[in-house]
């Protein structure tokens, strides 16, 4: 879209102009969305069921979605990690616009061992019933944003012999 000058009038009636290239606008077409998701697996207490690391030096990476199942009773924690020599099972990205022959420009790795649980900003917990356990989804509504190098990821705190965990994101 091609504007030198754009006009925005608010529901109040004050209008505000914008110089060209100081407003960016996206369309849907224009983002790349991605899902990593895990196959199960028997995980050691305290191991990182999924970790997503971002690899665009040009794109940030906003993680909107997160879910993880244990058949455990489990605190998990979500983790934005510092960059290291990652280890686990590697997870592809699936590019969720299927007119795209996209690859994500990222890194994912499933019950990982290479990296801490530090920079915890949430504890979620699974359901603490021993029978009809059900997974928890967090919506992080693209709040988390990775920069290049930079990482997300959910450590299931108990041992688990079964898990699955998913996450969502889009680049811009």
């Amino acid at each position: 879209m091609n504007l030198d000058k754009l006009s925005i009038i608010g529901s109040s009636g004050s209008q505000v102009e914008v110089e060209r290239d100081a407003l960016q606008i996206y369309t849907p077409d224009e983002t790349e969305g991605f899902s990593w998701t895990t196959a199960t697996a028997d995980i050691v207490a305290g191991e990182t069921a999924i970790l997503v690391t971002n690899l665009s030096t040009t794109k940030v990476l906003r993680i909107t979605q997160a879910y993880i199942f244990s058949d455990v009773h489990s605190a998990i924690l979500l983790n934005l990690p510092t960059f290291a020599t990652f280890t686990g099972t590697a997870v592809v990205g699936i590019p969720l616009n299927r007119s795209s022959i996209s690859i994500a420009p990222a890194t994912a790795y499933a019950d990982e061992t290479g990296n801490g649980s530090e920079n915890t900003f949430a504890r979620i917990s699974t359901n603490e019933l021993t029978t009809g356990q059900h997974g928890v989804s967090v919506d992080l509504k693209g709040m988390v944003a990775l920069g290049y190098r930079d990482s997300f990821s959910m450590d299931i705190v108990a041992e688990s012999a079964e898990f699955y965990s998913m996450v969502m994101g889009y680049y811009r």
